[in-house]
């Protein structure tokens, strides 16, 4: 007798006409197909990012006239403003610039770039963390040390990192944390192709957009 937590699921036997068998083939059928769609969604990610290069460098040169541009929208983000902690609008308030660069080889793969003004958190001006891309979502697969400053590590307990929950900065500096799959397919793929659509729009004095 099965379990109660198996109770009413039916689980299909062998029978004495080989369809087991045949049903082993499956893998042999499905991964070559599932090795040409990877490289379908490859070449169509590369193509895409060919195209959007010359809009991308554009909008590179206005965001940089904006002072703490990616940090607003970062916060502004629905799924992102869920984890962000006093002390990661603190840490983002020295952001100042993010790219997303997507490379094709030798493995298809995303470059999430944050880069940093001085700061009282760590050395790093430029931090990379990278992940291996497919059909099936992003993959981390290295991220640039951080070299934290002596004081920040030992200091008093508001100024150190709270490792007990995910938010940015644990994120940021940990590329093994729960979550981090997700939170790197937020940024790169709703974040970084419409970053204005979270900026936070001012009103103007009569309480309409300007």
């Amino acid at each position: 007798r099965g379990s109660s937590g198996s109770r009413g699921l039916r689980v299909p036997r062998c029978g004495g006409g080989g369809g087991c068998r045949a049903g082993t083939n499956w893998w042999l059928e499905l991964s070559p197909l599932n090795a040409q769609a990877s490289r379908a969604y490859t070449w169509l990610k590369r193509m895409m990012g060919q195209t959007r290069k010359p809009h991308l460098d554009g909008r590179r040169a206005i965001i940089w006239g904006i002072p703490g541009f990616w940090a607003r929208a970062i916060m502004n983000q629905p799924h992102m403003s869920a984890m962000i902690s006093d002390q990661d609008e603190d840490m983002l308030s020295y952001m100042i610039s993010l790219e997303v660069q997507e490379l094709g080889h030798p493995r298809h793969r995303c470059k999430l770039i944050f880069f940093f003004r001085n700061n009282s958190y760590f050395w790093n001006d430029v931090i990379i963390k990278e992940y291996h891309l497919s059909i099936a979502g992003y993959r981390a697969s290295r991220s640039t040390p951080v070299q934290w400053f002596w004081d920040y590590e030992q200091g008093a307990p508001s100024r150190r990192q709270d490792t007990t929950s995910l938010n940015f900065l644990n994120w940021l500096c940990d590329h093994n944390c729960p979550g981090s799959n997700r939170i790197a397919e937020i940024i790169g793929e709703s974040l970084w192709p419409n970053p204005l659509h979270y900026y936070p729009r001012e009103e103007g004095p009569t309480g309409t957009d300007p």
